[in-house]
């Protein structure tokens, strides 16, 4: 289970759209469903029913946080953990197409903090689409200390120095 927000985000990115769309679609003004979003804003029955039949999707996977990733998240034990990092900081992709997931949204994430701590140019807003889709696709399986303990993994290895991803979301707030 995730936080309605994310789980809301979750699902309007994986159908494409935009929180104007959304918005638009569920009868919901645009400010309104960035606060839900957000978690800054509670809902209605009404809100989510409406949210869910522009989503196509059932009102109760909104309510009980079921995101739109069917694929149960990897156990990420000590190996796995160093296999993912090895690859992502080489610039490689796993065979396993689980761990290839996973590292192609780790060298996401990294890309993007890397900017915050300034080590690379401006990313344009695509790639800081990217890079967001990562982090909430990521936290959406994964405890934040799994995510933390793979980017300072990636980060030894690689020899760089990444923004840890909780210290973005404590500056977000």
């Amino acid at each position: 289970m995730i936080p309605f927000g994310l789980c809301l985000q979750l699902w309007r990115k994986k159908r494409g759209m935009s929180q104007a769309l959304l918005a638009q679609k569920a009868g919901v003004p645009q400010p309104n469903l960035s606060d839900m979003e957000r978690g800054e804003k509670e809902v209605s029955l009404r809100t989510l029913r409406s949210l869910a039949f522009a989503l196509d999707i059932p009102a109760g996977l909104l309510a009980d946080g079921v995101g739109p990733e069917t694929e149960k998240p990897l156990v990420l034990t000590r190996d796995r953990l160093e296999r993912i990092a090895q690859a992502v900081a080489q610039g490689k992709l796993p065979e396993d197409p689980q761990e290839k997931q996973l590292a192609m949204e780790t060298a996401l994430l990294m890309k993007g903090r890397l900017r915050a701590a300034g080590q690379t140019q401006k990313l344009s807003s695509q790639n800081r689409s990217k890079t967001e889709d990562a982090w909430f696709s990521m936290s959406a399986s994964y405890r934040p200390e799994e995510i933390q303990s793979l980017v300072e993994r990636v980060s030894e290895k690689a020899g760089k120095t990444y923004i840890s991803p909780q210290s973005t979301q404590r500056s977000r707030s």
